[in-house]
């Protein structure tokens, strides 16, 4: 009999060989089984856990496979396919093309078989976002994420090789010109300039143009538009005006107000702004056959007939203290030399100031005072009296090339008591920031807009006794001489949609992307909810 310290000797050894046996094993990745095999693995829910993958996407990835007998998708033997390359680079940075990067589903990728699922489940979520939305901006939350249907996966998500896979995800958003250029704008940003998370200080050359400079340079150079070692002010002055374009200011090469605004914001932040934008787009319902759009950043309002852009025109908007609404509502009328009647927060906070200086104020600018819906002499009243928050007139102006709303005005219902019109004060029409009025949307060349509404209107074929744009000319001539024709209004046969948002990223003419300043401060509210 062998001693017992040899037995146990001989046992410890065979026990070692053993484990080197199991640990010798290689992970079923790397095992020489078909990728039919290695996918019937790789689906199981043990193996989804392993990787960071939730239940709920079990189902999904079980119910896909099954129906392709296992075969993968974006994998060849133990590599990605050139198109799982270029989709895997997409799952990194998923805001390529439109998706925020904490919308995702996170899982490990450490070999092919795990990119082949991660891609899989990445591209069946970010379909259903990009058909869906991220956003409910009427209830303002987050929309939760979701798959597409397994059954149909195979037909809806298919690539060309040959051209830029993320230009290609646009056709899983809404078919709209604006939606396309901004997705084309962000992969042309994001291939042009770095994606910079710095915010700066830069004031206005009005502070310290020395500093402002600096700072100035300081920020183009961390987004791209500048190189490090380029010092001279007319090299500044080329990289800043390049940057004014793209962001909807005055190309002047000066360090303004708005623009050291832009240059303090990081092109990472710019970039969940376009994102944003996107998402808003991929909210709206389908346009109807006639409608004007107020875009509110843009300063801008478009009338489209059959998707053809009849009437452009540059606005003057609410102050941010005095900020325009975004809505929705139908243009019924347009009126002729109309009243203005003054709102109660204007009279009694601006006017009445002005009336307390000097009586004659209000002949000046052609002000009639109402009490109980008559007129009173204004200069029977003790205007030093009064009190700004128990004013108790109302203050109309008559109709007349003074007017603070012009010879025309195009009225719609509202909540908010705002409307867009004609306006006597035409200079600012050509700032690039145009946020100066008390809500409503100053026009500019409201006539032709007129003429353009009536145009299409007189060609309804419910028309009886139409004004024409003819009509409107005499009637315009006709209040220059006389005194008779004063708020007359021109009914519309068929009213037309009115839409007022508010997109702080679309496109200009040029179908260039472009990123104008968030006036009033409202994307704010959104990016919290698309970063959830």
């Amino acid at each position: 009999m062998k001693p017992l310290h040899l037995i146990l000797l001989a046992l410890m050894l065979y026990a070692c060989s053993g484990e080197n046996e199991l640990a010798e094993v290689p992970p079923f990745e790397d095992r020489d089984i078909s990728l039919e095999e290695k996918m019937k693995i790789a689906i199981t829910e043990a193996y989804l856990a392993q990787i960071g993958l939730p239940d709920s996407t079990l189902q999904f990835l079980q119910s896909y496979y099954q129906s392709r007998s296992f075969k993968p998708r974006w994998i060849n033997d133990s590599t990605l396919t050139k198109t799982g390359e270029a989709l895997k680079k997409v799952c990194e940075k998923p805001y390529m093309i439109g998706i925020p990067e904490g919308r995702t589903i996170q899982s490990k990728t450490e070999n092919f078989i795990q990119d082949e699922i991660n891609i899989t489940i990445s591209l069946a979520q970010f379909v259903h976002d990009l058909e869906n939305g991220l956003v409910n901006y009427e209830t303002k939350k987050a929309l939760s994420g979701g798959l597409i249907s397994y059954s149909t996966f195979d037909n809806k998500i298919t690539f060309n090789d040959q051209e830029d896979i993320r230009s290609q995800f646009l056709k899983f958003g809404p078919d709209d010109s604006t939606y396309r250029a901004l997705g084309h704008g962000l992969i042309a940003m994001l291939d042009k300039y770095p994606l910079d998370t710095s915010t700066f200080e830069v004031k206005s050359i009005k502070y310290d143009s020395t500093v402002a400079v600096e700072k100035a340079r300081v920020a183009l150079v961390s987004k791209g538009y500048l190189e490090d070692g380029v010092l001279d002010s007319a090299g500044i002055a080329d990289g800043l005006t390049k940057f004014q374009e793209h962001n909807g200011l005055k190309p002047d090469g000066v360090i303004g107000k708005y623009t050291s605004k832009a240059l303090n914001e990081s092109t990472y932040h710019k970039m969940e702004r376009i994102i944003l934008a996107m998402d808003k787009i991929r909210s709206r319902a389908q346009r109807p056959e006639k409608y004007i759009y107020i875009n509110i950043p843009e300063y801008r309002l478009r009338y489209y007939v059959n998707d053809s852009l009849k009437s452009d025109h540059n606005i003057v908007v609410g102050k941010y203290e005095n900020q325009t609404p975004e809505l929705t509502s139908n243009l019924k009328r347009i009126v002729v030399y109309p009243y203005w009647n003054v709102p109660y927060s204007i009279s009694s906070k601006e006017i009445l100031p002005a009336v307390k200086r000097n009586t004659a104020y209000l002949e000046k600018h052609n002000y009639k005072v109402l009490k109980n819906g008559e007129e009173i002499d204004p200069y029977s009243v003790n205007w030093k009296s009064i009190r700004q928050n128990a004013f108790p007139y109302k203050v109309r102006q008559e109709p007349g090339a003074r007017n603070s709303l012009g010879v025309v005005k195009f009225d719609f219902y509202n909540e908010h008591s705002v409307y867009f019109h004609d306006t006597p004060a035409k200079s600012l029409f050509g700032v690039d920031v145009r946020a100066y009025s008390h809500g409503c949307m100053r026009t500019q060349y409201p006539l032709k807009l007129a003429r353009r509404v009536l145009e299409y209107d007189s060609l309804s074929p419910r028309r009886v006794n139409v004004m024409r744009p003819d009509s409107l000319d005499s009637l315009i001539d006709l209040g220059r001489d006389t005194s008779s024709v004063f708020n007359y209004h021109i009914k519309l046969i068929d009213p037309v949609p009115i839409f007022i948002e508010y997109q702080t990223v679309t496109r200009n003419e040029k179908d260039e992307m472009v990123v104008y300043i968030d006036i009033y401060g409202r994307d704010e509210e959104y990016l919290e909810l698309l970063r959830q």
